[in-house]
């Protein structure tokens, strides 16, 4: 008896959990500032309304406040495009990939982020609002709002409730507009594309879940391709980013066919049919349709891209991950076969500004985008606007996107299974054995390593869908989606340690069976690894016992508030009525905490949950960053850093990154798997 009350006490003392994000009340200055951005992107395909911002689009120009930007010149050319009406039109479909319409937007965001001063920014920024393209204007301004220092912790609407037309099918927008028409108060279902007679429909719910529509879309503001360095320097590990958050959204959509009875999705190739087309039953605000791609067509050549040319640059790229370098612009060669490879590869495969070699080594995976928005009209001979993977909010709604992506991401698995496999001595942590592990759900039903997902439904405010000049009384629109969504979990992990040292605890979860109900064995089941969590923990000598709430995944973000309901709690703060905090890590971009694990089955589904121990003291590459401050950066796992260095240095997946040859050398003390069911039910279940 005095031996296991020693051990509970033991256990107490050494109990660790996430340090919470560090958020502050917010002052008068940052309650303005928040309302600001609010109005000015509330209505945005309607002229500004609100007086205060009027005032400022009618009296402020900025050639008359040259001095207050870093560019000049750049001022001068934005405001000359505006004067000579040389820009996109407002009812023209902005396409990030256009050339002519990134330079515009290009402009506009160095114009804005060049400011000195945020009142010069946002004047600007509501000086440009009604002379620009909506969507253009809306994704400069969130680049540079996102990447400004005296912005930090400003909270950007859902951008469903910014430009929901991007996110919504054309039923629900009729109805929307029908309801205001009638000044109706409505709630509107939106059903999700495709019928029963198209298998694909089976996992719809996560290729159009627009928490995953709108983190994509995020990602791309905070990395983008056109970025340059001097800006604000390097993004530290971009292409490696851009690699592992697209192997990660392969890798979940791979797990959700598996969950429904579906073979892993089958990559595209240049010159075979696109088995799949696609209606995505969607308009544009302009009224044009997006096109529908029909069963079975093949890839054609546009008037600037061939597929010969697709074929080529791949070429380039293969021979280069076969030789284990890469050719830069001018004829060095870089290596490959090291850590920094893939980060090297990524840049190239995007293809991002960072790229190498972009003449030699093309663009594959945006010229990819463009191929397949443009496969219905190549010739652009009848006019019709971009089909959905011509924009990151609307692209993983097509399930070409994953073949696509599962193309590209087949490159990066090239490369990284000629990397040498990590030895025993890469992979243990000396002094460190992972004793237990077990996972235990929060609902009266579960029992331990077992889990269960549902589906359960969400409200869309649809306000910014309709027109509303003139209005004095707003109608209360709402669409109502089904969302995957899981019961909340922790990890309860028995780690002992010989001494005290400081770690991190690396989480994955593995197909256990591939599609014929075969067991996958480890080196081919590793590659399609949903990293769950990465958190920093202090372990004290002996037995420890660290528990980890899922809601602290450093993978995932929480719903975001709706446009009215920030909006309403940014004014009562205002006037005194309650606290408004913000938080200056809070991130945009992650994945929905909802979307964390996959479907499972309603018999169940046994998946495999590794858990990983490692050394913070050798993996942390950020000087001076303790446990403490790696907690408060959310979502992590798949968006880095926005600026700065990434705090963990080791390889993104380690170390399911490089083949396993041997599952015997592979398991060291530090590194335990257990089974864990995952079962769908029909009803959220009790807690």
């Amino acid at each position: 008896m005095t031996i296991l009350l020693v051990l509970e006490v033991v256990a107490a003392l050494t109990f660790s959990e996430a340090v919470p994000q560090q958020e502050v009340k917010a002052d008068m200055t940052f309650l303005t500032r928040q309302l600001q951005v609010l109005k000015l992107l509330r209505h945005l395909n309607q002229p500004l309304s609100d007086p205060e911002l009027t005032a400022i689009k009618n009296s402020f120009s900025p050639l008359n406040h040259l001095n207050k930007f870093k560019e000049p010149e750049t001022v001068k050319l934005l405001v000359g495009l505006i004067t000579k009406g040389k820009v996109l039109q407002r009812d023209t479909v902005f396409s990030l990939f256009h050339p002519r319409h990134r330079y515009e937007m290009v402009t506009l965001f160095e114009t804005l982020y060049g400011a000195t001063d945020y009142d010069t920014f946002f004047r600007t920024a509501v000086y440009a609002r009604d002379r620009l393209n909506p969507r253009q204007f809306l994704y400069a301004f969130s680049v540079a709002l996102l990447h400004r220092q005296d912005c930090r912790g400003i909270r950007l609407p859902p951008a469903y409730e910014i430009t929901p037309h991007m996110f919504l099918t054309t039923d629900v927008v009729r109805k929307a507009y029908k309801a205001k028409m009638t000044r109706t108060p409505t709630v509107i279902p939106m059903k999700f594309t495709g019928s029963v007679n198209n298998p694909e429909q089976r996992v719809a719910y996560f290729g159009e879940d627009i928490g995953m529509n709108s983190h994509h879309s995020h990602w791309h503001m905070d990395f983008p391709f056109w970025w340059k360095q001097e800006y604000a320097g390097y993004k530290d590990r971009k292409g490696e980013l851009f690699y592992y958050m697209h192997h990660q959204m392969v890798a979940r959509f791979d797990a959700e066919r598996l969950s429904n009875d579906l073979p892993v999705v089958e990559p595209l190739e240049w010159d075979q049919k696109i088995v799949e087309g696609f209606a995505p039953g969607a308009t544009y605000e302009n009224g044009q349709e997006f096109p529908m791609r029909p069963d079975n067509m093949c890839f054609s050549d546009l008037p600037f891209l061939t597929v010969q040319d697709m074929k080529i640059f791949e070429g380039r790229i293969r021979d280069a991950i076969a030789s284990g370098y890469v050719k830069t612009v001018d004829s060095r060669l870089m290596s490959l076969n090291n850590t920094a490879g893939i980060n090297l590869l990524g840049e190239i495969v995007e293809s991002s500004t960072h790229s190498v070699n972009p003449v030699f080594y093309g663009k594959l995976h945006n010229d990819g985008h463009v191929m397949l928005s443009k496969v219905t009209d190549p010739h652009l001979r009848y006019g019709v606007p971009p089909g959905v993977m011509e924009h990151f909010e609307t692209a993983t709604r097509d399930p070409a996107f994953f073949r696509l992506h599962k193309h590209v991401d087949n490159l990066f698995k090239f490369h990284k299974d000629l990397l040498v496999p990590y030895s025993f001595h890469e992979l243990e942590f000396p002094g460190v054995k992972i004793e237990a592990v077990k996972v235990i759900g929060t609902c009266k039903a579960s029992t331990p390593n077992h889990l269960i997902t549902y589906f359960d439904e969400s409200h869309i405010d649809l306000n910014n869908i309709v027109d509303t000049s003139g209005q004095k009384e707003v109608v209360d629109i709402k669409a109502l989606v089904s969302r995957l969504n899981h019961e909340p979990f922790k990890y309860v992990i028995t780690v002992h340690s010989e001494k005290p040292v400081r770690a991190i605890v690396r989480v994955f979860l593995l197909p256990k069976y591939n599609w014929f109900g075969q067991m996958v064995p480890l080196d081919e089941a590793r590659w399609g690894a949903i990293e769950l969590d990465r958190f920093p923990v202090s372990l004290v000598h002996g037995d420890n016992i660290v528990t980890r709430n899922s809601e602290d995944s450093t993978v995932t973000i929480p719903e975001p508030r709706s446009f009215p309901d920030l909006m309403n709690d940014v004014q009562k703060a205002i006037r005194g009525e309650q606290d408004f905090k913000y938080d200056i890590h809070h991130r945009h971009c992650g994945f929905p905490h909802r979307l964390l694990l996959p479907k499972g089955k309603p018999e169940g589904m046994v998946y495999r949950l590794f858990v990983v121990v490692t050394d913070y003291d050798k993996d942390v590459v950020a000087p001076g960053m303790s446990p403490d401050d790696v907690n408060t950066l959310s979502s992590l796992g798949y968006c880095g850093v926005m600026d700065g260095k990434m705090p963990d240095g080791k390889p993104m997946g380690f170390p399911f990154d490089r083949r396993v040859p041997s599952e015997e050398t592979f398991y060291t003390p530090n590194i335990k798997t257990i089974d864990l069911t995952i079962k769908n039910v029909k009803q959220k279940p009790t807690e």
